[in-house]
């Protein structure tokens, strides 16, 4: 317990990595040999490891208070309509992946699903899939404590890295939909997410409810647009992470590098950048 309270992050950090990768580590090894309902459950409990684990560090070095406000940014609903707006943003980005596609004379693109069926996968990709089951972690616990004593735009970034390399066990399983070579556009994608996941969590006064549906709808267009190209989905991808990049940079732009935020502080945990303090569960006021 006191390495934890000297070492919130890296502790967070190292137990996701070490937790996620045993469960993904018979995938890699087996690669076929676990396929189906069994190899499913694997990835599911990889998935919810950051979130889980950010839970129980909080209860039991932090205490019941600050796990109370943890979740409770999970109802964060108040927000300007507006911001609403931006969960459906990936849709627009998908809109531009098919236009540029069609330009560049790639494979047609289209989503062969019912309606019903795409709301089910959106559901499913909240929970028990990785929405719900990473962003209690990384933005919920990670995020404020990278941000105290650096900027949004920095924190963003190095979370953006480590985020990324978390999935790279998926990288090995010898998935024809996770190849290694689309492992370094994969990596550029998330790192370009976890920037506009920052605005957003700062912008909404730390939201993780905001950054929850997100997190599913840039996953939709990957599952149902991109994923059933196969072998022939790398300029569609490609598209999609440089439209990705480019929403990026724009919000750098428009909200500022230091907190990604036009209207609000970045949420900081008290005391996080401090050595050899430990963390507590209070978050900075963000002033209207």
């Amino acid at each position: 317990m006191s390495l934890v309270r000297r070492h919130p992050l890296i502790t967070f950090f190292v137990l996701t990595y070490v937790i996620s990768w045993i469960f993904l580590s018979p995938l890699v090894v087996l690669h076929d040999g676990i396929a189906g309902t069994r190899g499913l459950v694997l990835n599911l409990l990889a998935a919810n490891v950051p979130s889980l684990l950010a839970i129980v560090l909080t209860a039991i070095v932090l205490g019941r208070g600050a796990l109370h406000k943890l979740l409770g940014r999970l109802l964060i609903w108040r927000v300007n309509p507006l911001w609403y707006l931006v969960v459906i943003g990936p849709a627009v980005l998908a809109g531009g992946v098919v236009a540029l596609n069609t330009l560049l004379g790639g494979p047609p693109l289209s989503v062969d699903v019912s309606l019903l069926f795409a709301v089910i996968m959106l559901a499913f990709s909240i929970f028990p899939g990785s929405a719900l089951g990473e962003e209690i972690g990384w933005r919920g616990y990670a995020l404020p404590r990278l941000q105290a004593g650096r900027s949004a735009l920095s924190a963003s970034l190095i979370l953006g890295v480590i985020w990324g390399f978390y999935h790279l066990p998926l990288f090995f399983t010898g998935q024809a939909a996770r190849p290694l070579s689309l492992f370094p556009p994969f990596l550029i994608s998330v790192i370009a997410l976890s920037v506009i996941l920052t605005w957003v969590y700062n912008s909404t006064g730390g939201s993780l409810l905001l950054v929850v549906l997100i997190h599913a709808t840039f996953n939709l267009p990957l599952t149902l647009l991109i994923t059933p190209l196969g072998s022939q989905m790398t300029l569609a991808l490609s598209l999609y992470v440089g439209l990705t990049v480019v929403a990026a940079i724009v919000v750098v732009i428009w909200a500022g590098p230091k907190h990604l935020s036009r209207k609000h502080r970045k949420q900081e945990e008290e005391g996080a950048a401090d050595p050899g303090v430990a963390t507590p569960g209070v978050v900075k006021p963000t002033p209207a």
